[in-house]
C-alpha cells in the first residue's frame, strides 16, 4: 500500500506560492478543464475553510465578483476585498436571511469541499456524510441561480450512484472528475455540475 506522505509535493508548493491548502490546485484543475467559475461571477464556498478556494476563486471572478465562504470553523479573513467569511452550520442556514444579508438574489457558482470528521464506524461515517450531502444540496437548490454550476467532493462508496443520479436530476450535465492534485490513496472525487435546471 502506498505510503500516506502528508508534506507532498503539492503541499510544498502550496506554502511556496501563499496557498492556505494543497486543495488549491485541485479546484485550479477543475477550472481549468471546465470553466465552472466566470469574472464578476457569486461564487458560494461551502467547508471554506481554511481558505484555499476562497484565494482560487477570488483572483477568479475579480473586483466585480463576490467570494463568500461558509464553514463551522473559524476562518482566518482574506486580504481580498472581494471575499466575505462567515462562520456557520450549513445544516441550519436560513438561506433567504443570508442571501439578504450580503443582498443578492442567488449565487452564480456553488462549490463545495466538505467532508465530515470520521469516527472510524461505517455506519456512522456514512450517515454523517449523507446528511452533509443533503444540507449541500437544499443550498444548491434554494440559492443557486438557473443555469449555475456546482462542485462537489464526493466519496466513491456504495452510495456514489444514487448521489450522481440525484444530481442528473437538477442539472443538464454532471461529470466525475478526479485531479492530479487529489492523493492516489483518497477515495475521493469531484462531481462537477453544470447548468442547473
Amino acid at each position: 500500500m502506498p505510503r500516506y506522505v502528508i508534506k507532498d509535493t503539492f503541499y510544498k508548493k502550496a506554502k511556496k506560492e501563499g496557498y492556505r491548502a494543497r486543495s488549491a490546485y485541485k479546484l485550479e484543475e477543475v477550472q481549468q478543464k471546465y470553466r465552472l467559475i466566470r469574472p464578476a461571477d457569486r461564487v458560494l464556498d461551502l467547508g471554506a475553510a481554511p481558505g484555499g478556494w476562497l484565494q482560487v476563486e477570488a483572483a477568479l471572478v475579480g473586483e466585480r465578483g463576490l467570494v463568500v465562504g461558509l464553514d463551522i470553523l473559524p476562518m482566518t479573513p482574506l486580504a481580498a476585498p472581494n471575499v466575505v467569511v462567515r462562520q456557520g452550520d450549513i445544516r441550519a442556514l436560513d438561506l433567504a436571511g443570508f442571501l439578504s444579508e450580503l443582498a443578492i438574489p442567488s449565487f452564480d457558482v456553488v462549490t463545495s469541499d466538505i467532508a465530515p470528521n470520521l469516527s472510524g464506524i461505517r455506519e456512522v461515517d456514512h450517515a454523517n456524510a449523507m446528511e452533509l450531502y443533503l444540507a449541500v444540496t437544499r443550498v444548491v437548490k434554494e440559492a443557486l441561480r438557473p443555469g449555475g454550476n456546482f462542485l462537489i467532493k464526493v466519496f466513491v462508496s456504495p452510495e456514489f450512484k444514487e448521489i450522481t443520479s440525484r444530481l442528473d436530476a437538477i442539472f443538464s450535465k454532471v461529470v466525475a472528475f478526479k485531479p492530479k492534485a487529489s492523493r492516489d490513496v483518497s477515495a475521493e472525487t469531484y462531481l462537477v455540475c453544470m447548468g442547473k435546471r
